[in-house]
């Protein structure tokens, strides 16, 4: 599986979030369904673009431990978390991305399980935040910070 080494801008994210381990992937697919159910009607006014997040975050460890995720919308730096939300940091450095087109079935659990499945002598991962992005014209991309 091949992905690009680039330098990314920091952002924020505001949305529905979760604690979950790997074990627990079904609560992903909740939050997703929670998500798509209420809308983003809620963070509307202060997204930056249309672009959907999904955010990994606050990790105990590597991937097999518990994490955050973040299910939402870009937002500016400041902007302050509507009740029930979550707003969550992603510094600027250095992502190995992964460019997936908007197909079914849906490819990024796919490519995730490629990611955990890597060797980290071949993807030294940060662990600090990861992220998933969805555009209409981009498709999705799937960045995984690294060392």
């Amino acid at each position: 599986m091949s992905y690009e080494l680039n330098e990314l801008p920091g952002m924020t994210v505001m949305g529905i979030h979760t604690r979950l381990s790997n074990a627990e992937l079904n609560k992903l697919g909740d939050l997703w369904r929670r998500f798509h159910a209420m809308g983003d009607h809620k963070i509307v006014e202060a997204r930056l673009n249309d672009m959907h997040c999904c955010v990994y975050c606050e990790y105990e460890g590597d991937h097999t431990q518990p994490y955050t995720v973040v299910i939402g919308c870009e937002v500016a730096e400041g902007t302050p978390a509507v009740e029930g939300m979550k707003a969550v940091r992603i510094e600027a450095g250095k992502f190995a991305v992964y460019k997936r087109p908007y197909e079914r079935p849906n490819p990024v659990f796919a490519t995730w399980e490629e990611i955990w499945a890597t060797p980290s002598e071949d993807l030294d991962r940060s662990y600090q935040a990861d992220f998933d992005r969805y555009g209409a014209a981009e498709g999705i991309t799937v960045n995984v910070g690294v060392r």
